[in-house]
């Protein structure tokens, strides 16, 4: 029994990816690729942005970003969430700011935009939103703070439709004091 013991043990151990730091000094880039030790890098490399006070782990394989990727702040909540295969983003990439509101929600597919991709300002109002058909834009909304659509458009057959600019059909303009003057 003791022996299984051992074996499952040294499976578990074995199983383990090695985890290194980004600023370790037998990690080295080639373009995309990274290589420790002379070899492409698979395991967990794990980037420290200190300003940010975020630890970025990031899942490779062949010495590409292949599985999962996390941004922990310092102080243990998640920031963000994404999925790589063979160096491409893939699937539902998401993110938080540090109080837990939402920052973003992007769909991709072989490394392009595709499907929805939504953002928040850090007061938690919807930014924008963007449908993607394999990296082009099919459509965009964007909205200001006070919930006020400025941008709202479709493409079709190669043109924009609806309103692609930031200028309002009423222009509403004010004094210094804030009383409008002007519609």
């Amino acid at each position: 029994m003791k022996f299984f013991i051992f074996l499952f043990c040294i499976f578990l151990t074995a199983c383990d990816p090695i985890r290194i730091a980004s600023d370790d000094p037998f990690v080295s880039r080639n373009g995309r690729v990274v290589f420790y030790k002379g070899e492409k890098f698979h395991g967990l490399l794990e980037s420290k942005f200190e300003e940010l006070e975020i630890i970025r782990i990031t899942s490779y394989k062949n010495g590409l970003p292949d599985g999962a990727e996390k941004e922990i702040h310092s102080n243990g909540k998640v920031l963000a969430e994404r999925e790589f295969s063979e160096g491409k983003k893939v699937g539902t990439h998401l993110g938080w700011f540090v109080d837990g509101k939402k920052r973003f929600h992007n769909e991709y597919l072989d490394g392009q935009f595709h499907g929805s991709q939504w953002e928040w300002r850090n007061s938690g109002s919807l930014y924008s939103y963007s449908k993607f058909d394999h990296g082009k834009v099919i459509g965009k909304k964007m909205w200001r703070e006070n919930g006020q659509i400025y941008m709202n458009f479709v493409i079709h057959q190669g043109r924009a439709y609806g309103m692609t600019g930031g200028k309002l059909c009423s222009q509403v303009r004010g004094d210094q004091d804030g009383n409008t003057i002007q519609f």
